[in-house]
């Protein structure tokens, strides 16, 4: 479930450029991609970016009740 968080400090804002580094493996870690595609997903939803379509739609999915 997503929760409202309140910024407690003064600190820069994390509007900043994704980067992504590729590393050849054998096996990926399927949790750790998942946690990232939701983070950016959640960060850009709103806009009226692709992404932020997704994010807008993963906290409707996360905040209706079942």
């Amino acid at each position: 479930m997503v929760r409202n968080y309140q910024r407690k400090t003064q600190r820069p804002s994390a509007d900043r450029n994704l980067r992504v580094t590729f590393t050849r493996r054998e096996q990926i870690d399927v949790e750790k991609v998942a946690e990232v595609l939701i983070r950016v997903a959640l960060r850009e939803a709103g806009t009226g970016t692709k992404a932020g379509q997704a994010g807008t739609r993963l906290q409707a999915l996360l905040s209706s009740e079942r």
